[in-house]
């Protein structure tokens, strides 16, 4: 039988740049170790003083009765109240009665009387009163009314300003 024989190169030691690489490598990595142990340490300790000034202020808590000052009070309602008005529905009503040659300049509403002021700039009179008409068609729409109307002129064009006046009724 026949003896085996392997063409392989003779490896020889790195030299001294390489091998400086590594041993800083190693010292870095012994340091980085070093230093994670030291913060793992110091997050369990942490943790513990989180967790006993915990359990003293769970023991200390009392329920304490907050004085609230009536103006705050009276705004907090007040905003509670805007908060829960249906401007959606009441939207809706307004897009509906909306014409192409209207053009809408103010919505004022008040909340709390549940009354809406509008502006409305129209090219001829009679689309304003049609306005008005289909406005108190409206089922959210209460005591629609026209309180003034003045011609006006805008960019050289004729217009008639009308102010209306409704409430809802949500």
């Amino acid at each position: 039988m026949q003896a085996l024989q392997f063409n392989y190169a003779q490896g020889r030691l790195p030299g001294p740049v390489p091998l400086l690489l590594g041993v800083m490598l190693a010292v870095v990595l012994a340091l980085l170790a070093a230093t994670y142990h030291r913060f793992a340490l110091e997050n369990a300790a942490l943790q513990q003083q989180w967790q006993a000034r915990q359990s003293t202020l769970a023991a200390r808590q009392t329920v304490k009765k907050q004085v609230v000052d009536p103006a705050l009070a009276a705004e907090m309602a007040e905003a509670q109240l805007h908060i829960q008005t249906p401007w959606l529905p009441l939207l809706r009503d307004l897009e509906q009665a909306q014409q192409s040659q209207l053009y809408w300049l103010q919505l004022a509403p008040d909340a709390k009387r549940k009354h809406l002021r509008m502006t409305v700039l129209a090219h001829q009179r009679q689309q304003g009163w049609a306005l008005v008409e289909r406005l108190k068609k409206q089922p959210g729409l209460a005591d629609v009314k026209l309180n003034a109307s003045e011609a006006s002129e805008v960019n050289g064009l004729r217009m008639t300003t009308l102010h209306l006046e409704a409430t809802w009724k949500y």
